[in-house]
């Protein structure tokens, strides 16, 4: 049944819920978009609610509808936003250097990831010689904190309570990255801070393998990490070594460049 329209206490907070859902319905339904009836079915909203903050959306540019297909999609006023936020605590800034360089020497795709609540998310990459599918997809990619190499080198970096707290959120979303498992992700995050890195070998996507190693700042909490994705093929023995090398030095030379005081992550 969908919802009745918003009254009584609570509207301007519902309402705001309401448009963050349709927002992140939109997102995953990519170039195709919804259109309005199918939007108010999937959120369980009336059809004059959901026109009414269609509208709302529509007006600021959040979000734009196609005359042909009347479908809804997201806007360009949110790309804009997605830049400035992409930048927002300056660590895109101070890493492009890294990744460029990275990318160059290794000819494979370099990812520079930070914390956001209980995910991981892609703040920018470099295209190398081989291209590769990756989890995060492109910038603004997400996956959940414990998922894959470079979400992992940030997490078995923070402090054990929020470890915890973050393995039992995520616990019901490993599963679809090929069977992972909270205990899983718990059992390896001591080697990763033993070692300084995270691997993977064909473990959440056969024939791909990635390494990552956190970035710290003194004083810090970590503030990202800096990942190399590859095929397995590419993964021997003595390059591992090598690349693990190049990654040591770029995320020393990116904690270096950081102001320890002005650099904010969103948590």
């Amino acid at each position: 049944m969908a919802q009745d329209d918003d009254n009584g206490k609570g509207k301007g907070t519902q309402l705001l819920d309401r448009s963050i859902a349709i927002l992140r319905l939109l997102g995953d339904a990519g170039e195709q978009g919804k259109r309005s009836a199918d939007i108010a079915e999937a959120l369980d909203l009336t059809q004059p609610t959901a026109h009414r903050i269609l509208s709302a959306l529509e007006r600021h540019g959040l979000i734009e509808r196609e005359e042909a297909t009347k479908r809804f999609r997201l806007g360009l006023a949110l790309f804009v936003l997605g830049a400035k936020a992409g930048d927002g605590t300056g660590l895109r800034q101070v890493a492009r250097p890294s990744l460029l360089r990275l990318a160059h020497e290794s000819k494979d795709t370099v990812f520079l990831m930070a914390r956001n609540g209980f995910d991981c998310v892609c703040v920018d990459r470099e295209q190398g010689d081989y291209v590769i599918s990756s989890l995060t997809g492109q910038i603004g990619g997400q996956i959940p904190l414990g998922v894959g190499p470079a979400s992992q080198a940030i997490l078995a970096f923070l402090a054990p309570s929020q470890i915890d707290a973050i393995l039992d959120a995520n616990a019901s979303r490993y599963p679809v990255f090929n069977g992972l498992s909270r205990d899983e992700v718990a059992e390896a995050l001591p080697r990763i801070r033993e070692r300084g890195y995270a691997t993977d070998q064909d473990r959440l996507v056969e024939g791909i393998s990635a390494l990552a190693m956190p970035i710290r700042v003194p004083g810090r909490d970590v503030v990202g990490s800096l990942a190399i994705n590859m095929t397995s093929a590419r993964l021997k023995p003595k390059r591992l070594k090598a690349l693990l090398g190049s990654l040591s030095r770029e995320v020393e030379r990116i904690g270096e460049a950081v102001n320890p005081l002005g650099l904010s992550i969103a948590i």
